[in-house]
């Protein structure tokens, strides 16, 4: 379905010039979640960008379906973002129906048809329809992650991308997130690029796993694979980082380790492997 091939990504000038990504190669099918993985820094929520067309790549290029996502101009109607920090990518002077409604909008659905896609979206997401007349600040963190995900939900998008959206949530709010991801995908057959630095919530949850370090991919699978045999040296090091607290059952009926907050944040001082 995506296609990334050999995509690389630099910042900076002169002899300060550095990659951020370099040479990733990465394939998503249909109706799957794929996991990207790594400490802070290591270039996933810049491939992230390019994916969504945020930035362009410097070399490599990116297909959807066969063809280049340049040539297709219905792509960003297909592919949606969900971001890290919901405070930041949510108008804190507008009414959550009015932020969940905006994509229909911008795509000519008319106003009333829209508003009543909003309360179809709250009620997916499992929120209240009376939030609907509510501002973000009159919302938990937890609940402005739900808005966040209605609103790239409203076009119905084929692949949605999950970018660290449950770094800043509690462990049980972290849980109810990824359960609610878990039966969007199995109700609705999109696949999620799912971009975190906590492997621990991974197993049962992703069906494939990469992990990154200073830009490249050090290392891909079946997530049980990479989970259960690492081979990358920095792997086992992230792994061994972990730390659980109780188990709950994932989309594919697999155990999934629920770990206390600190856990990857520990390696991310680690330098070179």
């Amino acid at each position: 379905m995506l296609e990334i091939h050999q995509i690389s990504k630099q910042f900076g000038r002169g002899s300060a010039q550095a990659y951020a990504v370099k040479e990733v190669s990465l394939t998503l099918a249909e109706s799957e979640v794929f996991a990207l993985a790594g400490e802070s820094g290591s270039g996933k929520s810049t491939l992230a960008e390019m994916i969504i067309g945020m930035r362009s790549p410097d070399e490599g290029g990116i297909s959807w379906r066969g063809q280049p996502i340049g040539r297709q101009p219905d792509y960003w109607r297909h592919v949606q973002m969900v971001f890290q920090n919901p405070d930041r990518s949510l108008n804190p002077y507008w009414k959550v129906k009015d932020i969940i409604a905006e994509p229909l909008l911008l795509h000519k659905v008319k106003r009333t048809e829209a508003m009543k896609r909003v309360d179809e979206l709250l009620e997916l997401v499992q929120l209240p329809l009376s939030l609907a007349d509510r501002s973000p600040a009159e919302c938990s963190g937890g609940q402005k992650q739900r808005i966040a995900i209605a609103r790239a939900l409203a076009v119905r998008p084929t692949l949605l991308i999950a970018d660290e959206i449950t770094s800043a949530l509690d462990p049980m709010t972290e849980l109810d997130i990824l359960q609610l991801l878990i039966g969007l995908k199995r109700e609705y057959g999109m696949s999620i690029l799912f971009i975190t630095h906590r492997l621990e919530t991974l197993p049962g949850f992703a069906d494939r796993l990469a992990i990154m370090k200073d830009g490249r991919i050090v290392e891909s699978g079946l997530c049980e694979e990479v989970w259960g045999s690492p081979h990358s040296t920095y792997t086992k090091r992230l792994l061994q980082a972990c730390s659980y607290d109780f188990k709950f059952k994932g989309g594919s009926g697999a155990e999934m380790q629920v770990p206390e907050r600190s856990t990857l944040e520990e390696v991310e001082s680690i330098e070179s492997i």
